[in-house]
């Protein structure tokens, strides 16, 4: 007799991510039991999943309670979840008052590792994300038909040692640059908005670039990019979106390269080397 399918857990987050995830692990004969962080989310997963519940960030407790009802060993942390809250006076329920009291500091790394030890320390394994969706990371060199010039590999060069840098501190993960100057820095607004902030401040021409954290875990937050990435940095007039390949997800790949083609963006993936 076959033994029953694996029950995996996932807390998901806003964005496509979280989909995909699901989508493969069914596929790969899991039952996914699911936490939807939003009401939009919930939606989208309903049919993709065994079970799933709505339940806010804030709400720890109910969270852990689910997914222990449901007898799940192994749980998926995947999509993206607004830090803002945090700063907005939601309710929180008692196990959230005692992770914000005890946690150091609201920084990504520091949260989303007290998520992760709150999780081990209720007997959850968690899943790293690539286990389901490592055909999403980004491949070394161009995506789509335009390749960066001499002059922006210099650009990319400076820019990528910067971004590196940005994010060892843990500030973000996004910079924007242009003739050899920072011109953006992602902070808590999110890529997008300091997309649109250093394509307004620098004009034409300006090149973004998105890299993962020195010591990035793949178990939360691998940094990500997709058509809607592309659509705000055309609209600023960037000329490239360089992303580090092999630790960054692209995001709905096909419609993403038609994107960069029709916007004239080179779109690459980077490792340190040569842009080609």
């Amino acid at each position: 007799m076959a033994s029953p399918p694996e029950r995996i857990g996932l807390i998901a987050g806003t964005g496509s991510l979280a989909v995909e995830f699901a989508s493969r692990a069914r596929k790969r004969g899991f039952d996914v039991a699911a936490v939807a962080l939003s009401p939009d989310i919930h939606g989208s997963l309903k049919d993709l999943v065994r079970t799933i519940v709505h339940a806010a960030p804030t709400q720890p407790k109910k969270i852990l309670s689910f997914l222990q009802s449901e007898g799940i060993r192994r749980i998926g942390f995947v999509g993206k979840v607004d830090k803002k809250i945090l700063f907005q006076g939601l309710k929180f329920d008692f196990e959230a008052v005692r992770f914000m009291f005890r946690t150091k500091n609201l920084a990504d790394v520091t949260i989303m590792d007290a998520v992760i030890a709150l999780a081990e320390k209720n007997g959850f394994e968690i899943i790293p994300q690539t286990e389901f969706l490592d055909h999403l990371l980004a491949p070394e060199g161009p995506m789509g038909k335009r390749r960066l010039t001499a002059a922006e590999i210099e650009e990319v060069r400076y820019g990528f040692a910067m971004a590196r840098e940005i994010a060892r501190l843990d500030i973000g993960q996004t910079i924007v640059v242009k003739k050899g100057a920072v011109v953006a820095v992602e902070a808590i607004e999110g890529t997008d908005e300091t997309i649109r902030r250093g394509c307004a401040l620098a004009g034409a021409g300006a090149i973004v670039l998105k890299v993962a954290r020195p010591d990035q875990n793949t178990r939360y937050d691998i940094p990500a990019v997709g058509p809607e990435t592309l659509r705000v940095a055309a609209e600023g007039g960037a000329s490239a979106l360089v992303v580090e390949a092999g630790t960054t997800f692209m995001l709905e790949r096909e419609a993403l390269v038609r994107a960069a083609v029709a916007a004239n963006i080179a779109l690459i993936g980077w490792t340190g080397g040569e842009g080609k």
